[in-house]
């Protein structure tokens, strides 16, 4: 695909459009919902971590007793 000249614009992708930028950005932010949603699954997976390093650490200790 050649490249546009400085002297051609392009008025279907104008960047001073500002009705379109600011569709673009309400589109772009995470609503309140969303971010309780990544914030539970974020903590989930740390507690999963955890447990598993958990259960890790006492198989570990059960073969060493054994």
């Amino acid at each position: 695909m050649a490249r546009k000249s400085k002297d051609e614009f392009d008025w279907l992708d104008d960047p001073f459009d500002e009705k379109k930028a600011a569709r673009a950005e309400e589109q772009a932010t995470t609503s309140g919902g969303m971010k309780l949603a990544l914030g539970c699954g974020c903590l989930l997976v740390v507690a999963a971590v955890v447990v598993l390093i958990v259960l890790t650490l006492v198989n570990m200790l059960n073969v060493l007793a054994s």
